[in-house]
C-alpha cells in the first residue's frame, strides 16, 4: 500500500474514532425513553457530506454503528440493525437532497435525515421485532423528536461547516 493511501486511511480512522466517541458518550445522556437518542454522532455525517467526503461519510456511518454496537454490547441485538438501517436511509436521503437541484439548508437536511432515520427504524421494528402495524402509532411522536434533534444536530453541523474546513483537515493529514 502506498503512503498516500495509508495517510487517507489514518485520516479516516481519526474521523471515525471521533464520531464513534460521540456515539458512545451519547449513551450517557439521560433519555425520556430508552430507544430515543439525540443522534449527535450524525453531526459528523452531515459535516462530512457537506464537506464533499461522500464515500468517507458512508464508511463512517457503517463503522460507527457496527463498532459502536460491539463496544456497547448490542451488536447482535435488533437495536444495531435498527441503527444501521436508520443510518443508511438517513445517509442516502441527505446525500440525495444535497445533490438535488433544490436548495436545502444544513438544518433542513438534518431534519429530513432524522425523520428518515426514525422511519427506517420503525420499519425495521415492524418487520423484525413486532410484526404489528401499531408500531407506526409512534411515528407522530418520533416526528416531533426528529424535528427537535434534527435542528440541534443541523445547527451544530452548520457551525462546524462555517468554522472548520474538514476537507482541508482530511487532505492535510492525507498529504
Amino acid at each position: 500500500m502506498d503512503t498516500q493511501k495509508e495517510k487517507k486511511i489514518i485520516a479516516l480512522a481519526i474521523i471515525t474514532a471521533f464520531t464513534l466517541s460521540i456515539y458512545v458518550v451519547e449513551l450517557l445522556i439521560p433519555k425520556p425513553l430508552p430507544f430515543l437518542k439525540l443522534g449527535l454522532s450524525n453531526i459528523m455525517i452531515i459535516y462530512m457530506l457537506f464537506s464533499g467526503l461522500i464515500i468517507e461519510a458512508f464508511i463512517v456511518t457503517i463503522a460507527k454503528t457496527i463498532v459502536g454496537g460491539f463496544i456497547v454490547g448490542t451488536l447482535f441485538n435488533p437495536t444495531t440493525l435498527m441503527s444501521l438501517n436508520g443510518g443508511i436511509l438517513s445517509y442516502l436521503t441527505m446525500l440525495l437532497l444535497i445533490k438535488s437541484k433544490i436548495s436545502f439548508s444544513v438544518i433542513g437536511i438534518s431534519i429530513i435525515g432524522s425523520v428518515a432515520h426514525n422511519l427506517a427504524q420503525l420499519v425495521t421494528v415492524k418487520y423484525i421485532v413486532f410484526q404489528d402495524q401499531k408500531i407506526f402509532y409512534l411515528f407522530p411522536f418520533l416526528l416531533i423528536f426528529a424535528l427537535i434533534t434534527g435542528i440541534i444536530t443541523g445547527y451544530i453541523a452548520l457551525l462546524l461547516i462555517k468554522h472548520i474546513n474538514l476537507r482541508q483537515f482530511y487532505e492535510k493529514i492525507s498529504v
